[in-house]
């Protein structure tokens, strides 16, 4: 069963000051999407991936230790731990499409999605201070600093999308961002599921009628009375949180609830085989957030603890680290590609949902002193779902240093001529899958069309 919106907002509004539009870019004003019917899921892994690993590998019988000097590349897959010589290199499904030893159920040749993904090669970061470099992925605008110079893009789709969703933008184990939007597309914060199950659960201890009574008479002259933009946001803040308590939302994210189809979900998504680590439980509350009707933009953290400088923490820990996210993403992208989507017969949630893959930078080409690897600007992503055309590779690396190489945006093949994709890129667009061509966001780079189906 869907949410009712409606049910929602007479909730929110009742007695109530909603929270103003602020000031708006006037731009927003003259953007509306031409497809409303898309959504979004950001897929954090972090700490900085290694793309060796699974998105942008090299063949280790040609870059062999002996080349290095050469080559400037260290696969060093030989020092992975649980690995044989046949898990070095994962061919896909797809020509072209070959990926490292820890790209998980993704690349699976029975229940994986190598069809429908797109990798990006070859992007550029601008930074490597994981606060940086992550609110630079998070907004697609380069920070001051380490201040925010833009919303989120999820914010921003959630604005665009409009509010037909209890909560637009729900954001699990990072960080979200609001400048100019409306209160009602911020980012609901929420550490993990259970954290969501609990904020969106009614208080244990319940008041009296009359004490209730009394607070709200209370809370309502205090808004009435209030003259500022952060009053109203205040006390719009407390409508809205009490009618998503009071609209019993916190039932699809019990995951000890025990019922039928929460015991299939947790097997589906992998949260009590360990297959899928946190991920399973974050990519759980994403799918039950869009196919329930809760959300429009959902971000969750994929994959943790891949910060790996040392070399025991890179050879044992990184890699599976990496491997448990994947799979999670592969559950979600499976569990939506399962559930039908409105009345057209066949139609299915993947195929009106995006999915980016992401971490806020990549890791050096070779070894440091102790065996891990460093940060590094050249990096990659991954997309799938909604507006993707899967089943390619755009852009590239070099073979001498793993150095980003231009791209023709239009194509996705490496040009002289091309551009060095970054993370503005990748969300102008986001923008352009759902049909505004202005640059809204303030991103100042042309969209990548050779990622979109339609284009």
């Amino acid at each position: 069963m869907k949410t009712n919106r409606r049910d929602f907002l007479r909730i929110a509004t009742a007695s109530a000051v909603l929270p103003s539009l602020g000031i708006l870019p006037s731009i927003l004003h003259a953007a509306t999407p031409t497809i409303t019917d898309r959504y979004f899921v950001f897929a954090y892994f972090s700490g900085g991936w290694d793309a060796l690993l699974a998105l942008d590998p090299r063949d280790p019988d040609i870059f062999t230790p002996a080349a290095v000097s050469t080559t400037g590349i260290q696969p060093a897959y030989d020092r992975l731990r649980g690995l044989e010589d046949e898990d070095y290199l994962d061919n896909s499904t797809v020509d072209g499409m070959t990926f490292g030893p820890y790209i998980g159920d993704l690349a699976d040749p029975i229940i994986g999605h190598a069809n429908k993904l797109a990798l990006i090669r070859g992007m550029t970061m601008e930074a490597v201070a994981h606060q940086v470099a992550r609110r630079h992925v998070l907004t697609g605008i380069r920070p001051a600093g380490t201040a925010v110079r833009g919303s989120s893009v999820a914010t921003l789709l959630a604005y665009l999308l409009g509010e037909s969703e209890p909560i637009p933008n729900l954001v699990a184990g990072l960080s979200s961002f609001n400048i100019g939007h409306p209160l009602w597309a911020s980012g609901l914060p929420a550490s993990s599921i259970d954290d969501l199950y609990k904020a969106l659960s009614p208080s244990e201890t319940d008041l009296m009628e009359n004490q209730r009574d009394a607070l709200e008479a209370f809370f309502a002259k205090q808004a009435g009375q209030a003259s500022t933009q952060l009053e109203k946001d205040i006390y719009g803040n407390r409508n809205i949180a009490r009618a998503l308590i009071e609209s019993d939302l916190a039932g699809y994210f019990n995951v000890d609830s025990g019922d039928d189809e929460m015991l299939a979900l947790r097997e589906r998504f992998g949260v009590d085989s360990g297959t899928t680590g946190d991920g399973g439980y974050m990519a759980l509350m994403a799918a039950q957030a869009l196919t329930k009707g809760i959300s429009r933009c959902v971000t969750i953290k994929a994959a943790d603890g891949l910060d790996s400088h040392q070399g025991g923490a890179w050879e044992a820990d990184h890699g599976p680290s990496m491997r448990e996210g994947f799979n999670a993403i592969s559950a979600l992208a499976t569990h939506l590609e399962d559930t039908p989507f409105g009345d057209e017969p066949g139609d299915n949630w993947l195929n009106h949902t995006t999915i980016m893959c992401f971490s806020e930078f990549g890791r050096g080409a070779e070894l440091n002193a102790n065996g891990g690897r460093d940060h590094n600007l050249i990096n990659a992503m991954m997309m799938l779902g909604g507006g993707i055309k899967g089943g390619q590779v755009l852009g590239a690396t070099t073979d001498l240093g793993m150095m980003a190489s231009p791209m023709d945006l239009a194509t996705g093949t490496v040009s002289p001529m091309g551009e060095l994709v970054g993370n503005n890129h990748i969300a102008r667009t986001l923008l352009h899958s759902i049909g505004i061509e202005e640059d809204v966001g303030d991103f100042r780079a042309n969209p990548i069309t050779a990622l979109l189906e339609d284009a």
